[in-house]
């Protein structure tokens, strides 16, 4: 039997702890945690035996310590015996701790307001009160007319947190030798305290320095004020005026401050006005407007007259000026024609067409000048009817064109080769022709003829055209009989061109050789 025995004896020991595991894992220790009626989320700290432990955790058998705490409340404590299964303490409710929160407010506020998280109150007109209140921080403001501040005190448990306000406040009368007059006060800050009509006592002025501004119809008077505590300080206020009298021909004109407030129009009294520097505008259909600058005197009347300008005029000069700047000077004599006819004889609108026309003269002699000396060369061709017939050419120099017309002239008249001066002339200004001649005679056998074709013109003050032609001829002779013994020599002219002649080589070489002659010296006088 004693194997038996023993074999029970294991299978009641393995039932035992297959059993124990079972129910073991079935015990736990079920909780809800709450304060001042309201379940509790978060913010409350739970410790099992100095662990942390949350509702519906497992928990072994035997002795247990738990553990609530909550920084606004009174800490939980208590001792368990756990056996198997499910353990449910249900509600575990925490105590809220409370502090004492004083509020003191000497004089008595307007209202004084207390916030916190879990409580909030107002309270007028009163001096404090001592309350109870949950522990937390809290913001106590306290408002007066003239004044408000806000404190953070904190309440602890089971002591006295206090908020104390005592404000230093004066008072100012203010009064005016004008019935009707308002007035603006203003702290050091420039913040606005307090308005209305004088006469008037403002009460409850925090200590500082204030700024009056009263107001009188369109004039205005500012003083300062220092306030001190428990005084009442009087400032009378005293407003010195002047007027204005305006006057415009035509009359009619809208007359408006700086601000654009209309004030009537002209001719026009503005009565009572302070002492000052007004700027007043001036308005009329048809009329260009106008901002004047006026003094007002105190105890005098101050008058302004003038004529208004025609709009027409303002945008004609307006836009002559713009023409005139941008360089548009043909336009700008125009639109300042236009200013004259809408006001004849105006000497700014005569002054400035002058100014326009001066340039586009400027401009037109400049044109000419350049050209000029091509006009004169052209001229000078013209009155050789084969000229057309030969190659044009040009030449430039910063040379003076009096100078360089002479050093030519000497070049062509030197030897070898020298040129006969047929012409010269000056048939422009700063503008010199010269017609040269080289003659190659064979007697009867004919020969040579070289024209030379030259203007010399000054086109700007650093610059020389030097154009030329050079005219090659072929001569021809032929004898007629005028009587007994008599014969007469007919010189005839051929131009050595593709037009007139069968060219060769060797007229071909005449052209060249012309042309080079010349340019040489022209070259050659230039250089000088």
């Amino acid at each position: 039997m004693r194997p038996l025995f023993w074999w029970v004896l294991l299978v009641l020991v393995f039932s035992g702890i297959r059993t124990h595991q079972r129910l073991s894992e079935q015990t736990c220790l079920i909780f809800t945690v709450s304060m001042s009626g309201q379940p509790m989320f978060t913010g409350a700290l739970t410790q099992l035996d100095g662990q942390p432990f949350q509702s519906g955790q497992r928990i072994s058998i035997g002795p247990h310590q738990l553990m609530i705490t909550n920084p606004k409340a009174e800490s939980f404590f208590t001792n368990l015996f756990i056996w198997y299964g499910a353990h449910d303490l249900g509600e575990i409710k925490l105590i809220r701790t409370t502090g004492t929160l004083s509020v003191k407010a000497t004089p008595q506020a307007t209202t004084i307001s207390i916030l916190g998280p879990d409580f909030s109150t107002n309270l007028n007109n009163t001096s404090g009160i001592n309350l109870t209140v949950p522990t937390d921080q809290y913001t106590v403001r306290a408002k007066y007319p003239h004044w408000s501040q806000s404190q953070n005190p904190t309440v602890s448990d089971n002591l006295t947190a206090s908020s104390v306000f005592a404000p230093q406040f004066g008072a100012v009368r203010l009064s005016c030798n004008k019935e009707g007059a308002t007035y603006r006060l203003e702290s050091s800050g420039s913040q606005l305290v307090d308005s209305g009509s004088l006469p008037v006592t403002v009460t409850g002025l925090p200590v500082d320095n204030y700024q009056i501004t009263a107001s009188y119809h369109n004039g205005e008077v500012q003083e300062s004020v220092a306030v001190a505590t428990s005084i009442t300080n009087d400032e009378d206020i005293q407003f010195t005026l002047g007027a204005l009298q305006l006057v415009t021909a035509p009359p009619g004109a809208d007359v408006r401050t700086a601000e654009g407030n209309y004030l009537g129009q002209t001719p026009l009294l503005l009565p009572d006005l302070t002492p000052q520097t007004a700027q007043l505008n001036l308005s009329l259909s048809g009329y260009e407007p106008v901002s004047v600058t006026l003094a007002i005197t105190a105890d005098q009347t101050n008058s302004f007259s003038t004529n208004l300008v025609s709009a027409n005029y303002v945008y004609a000069m307006r836009e002559a000026r713009a023409y005139l700047a941008a360089g548009n000077y043909e336009a700008a004599v125009q639109t300042a024609g236009a200013a004259l006819n809408a006001k004849p004889g105006d000497a700014d609108a005569l002054t400035l067409q002058k100014q326009a026309k001066s340039p586009l003269e400027a401009e037109q002699n400049r044109l000419d000048r350049l050209a000029r000396p091509r006009l004169a060369f052209d001229s000078l061709c013209g009155l050789y009817r084969d000229a057309s017939l030969f190659v044009e050419h040009e030449l430039n120099t910063s040379k003076p064109a009096k100078s360089v017309a002479a050093a030519i002239i000497t070049a062509l008249t030197n030897a070898p080769g020298a040129f006969e001066i047929v012409r010269t002339g000056s048939p422009d200004p700063e503008t010199y022709g010269v017609v040269a001649r080289y003659t190659f005679s064979l007697g009867i056998l004919g020969g040579t003829e070289r024209d030379c074709l030259l203007v010399i013109g000054q086109a700007k003050d650093d610059q020389t055209q030097i154009w030329y032609k050079v005219l090659e001829y072929q001569v021809q002779h032929s004898v007629t009989s005028t009587g007994l013994l008599s014969y007469h020599d007919n010189k005839n002219l051929i131009p050595v061109s593709p037009s007139r002649m069968q060219m060769n080589s060797g007229f071909e070489a005449q052209l060249r050789e012309g042309v080079q002659i010349v340019t040489e010296r022209i070259q050659q006088a230039i250089a000088q």
